[in-house]
């Protein structure tokens, strides 16, 4: 059994180089996950280059033990290094995680496998302490309030920010102390920034945060999928008055879900991109279900559409409310 590590150190070892061969996930913290399957295709990356070969699955895909045993029974598909992401596997029968267990406890040379069981409980199956006792079990849950403050600074520093405790502590505050959302506030917050070196403060935060209510864009994101217009519209008008800022980081992040419904319209193996954006089981479902409101060719055009209205917004030769609501009218 691999020694037992914190989240921490497991990314700490994928940084320098250090990559298991096997990973075991286990909770729903979108953040980590992210961050962690980030850090393992870069470690995989610089260890193997051109030769190494990603493949994702879900549970959802894996309907029989005759998915897995084609998955990981070697053959052409080890020809080269292998990362293997076995994504939301509770989503799998159990006759499909006990192969599972049997086959990861003797994986091919070069391959390395994440499974990730987004459940976070203690359910007794021999399928999971088998899976567990072979695997660097990565914990995944949401993490105590006293370590967030840590986590922060560590993502400002990913993101070369320059920000005050003060600033640390109301963003957490802001965000009831979800990291997904903190996560989201510094892409804003970088937007926002004509100089990465600018101080950030509290009364920045208080801003910035303030240019776009998470709740407001989860309405006008699910308008869009349920390719409801009238509340599409209503709810642009409504962000617009909040301020200047407000559409401009809601076209990016429009844009980063327009590119997820693509990825969930492509077989598995097309599925790289998704794993960037949408890894809870919850978020990834109502991807899959709203998928289907579109056409492929429909999202294409709708997403070189919006990226057109972003170039056209940053040389400022637009109007961004009157671009984006022909867009809605185009679109949905």
């Amino acid at each position: 059994m691999p020694a037992k590590l914190s989240y921490s150190q497991i990314v700490s070892a994928l940084q320098n180089g250090g990559a298991a061969p096997l990973y075991f996930a286990m909770g729903s913290d979108y953040y980590l996950y992210r961050r962690f399957i980030t850090s393992l295709q870069d470690s995989f990356s610089k260890q193997y280059g051109t030769n190494g070969n990603l493949v994702q699955r879900w549970g959802n895909d894996l309907k029989a033990t005759s998915d897995v045993t084609s998955l990981l029974g070697g053959g052409g598909l080890f020809s080269s290094a292998n990362l293997i992401m076995l994504h939301e596997i509770q989503d799998t029968g159990n006759a499909v995680k006990t192969k599972l267990a049997e086959m990861l406890s003797n994986l091919p040379p070069d391959t390395h496998v994440l499974v990730h069981y987004s459940i976070s409980d203690f359910r007794k199956a021999k399928w999971l302490d088998a899976m567990q006792s072979a695997a660097q079990v990565v914990p995944m849950g949401s993490p105590e309030i006293v370590v967030i403050p840590r986590i922060v600074k560590e993502m400002v520093q990913e993101r070369k920010l320059q920000i005050d405790e003060g600033a640390i502590y109301r963003l957490i505050e802001l965000s009831s102390s979800e990291l997904a959302i903190i996560d989201n506030e510094l892409e804003k917050i970088s937007l926002f920034l004509d100089d990465t070196n600018q101080a950030i403060d509290r009364a920045m935060v208080d801003r910035v945060a303030g240019a776009i209510e998470n709740a407001q864009v989860s309405q006008f994101i699910d308008a869009i999928f349920n390719r409801d217009r009238v509340m599409a519209i209503q709810t642009l008008v409504e962000i617009d008055h909040q301020g200047k800022e407000g559409l401009p980081f809601l076209v990016a992040m429009l844009y980063n879900c327009l590119i997820q419904l693509m990825a969930l319209r492509e077989p598995p193996e097309a599925r790289k991109t998704i794993s960037q954006g949408a890894t809870s089981w919850y978020f990834l479902s109502k991807l899959g279900a709203f998928s289907k409101n579109y056409t492929m060719s429909e999202l294409q055009i709708a997403t070189c559409d919006l990226a057109d209205i972003d170039i056209r917004f940053r040389l400022g030769s637009m109007n961004t409310l009157t671009a984006l609501t022909e867009w809605v009218s185009k679109v949905v």
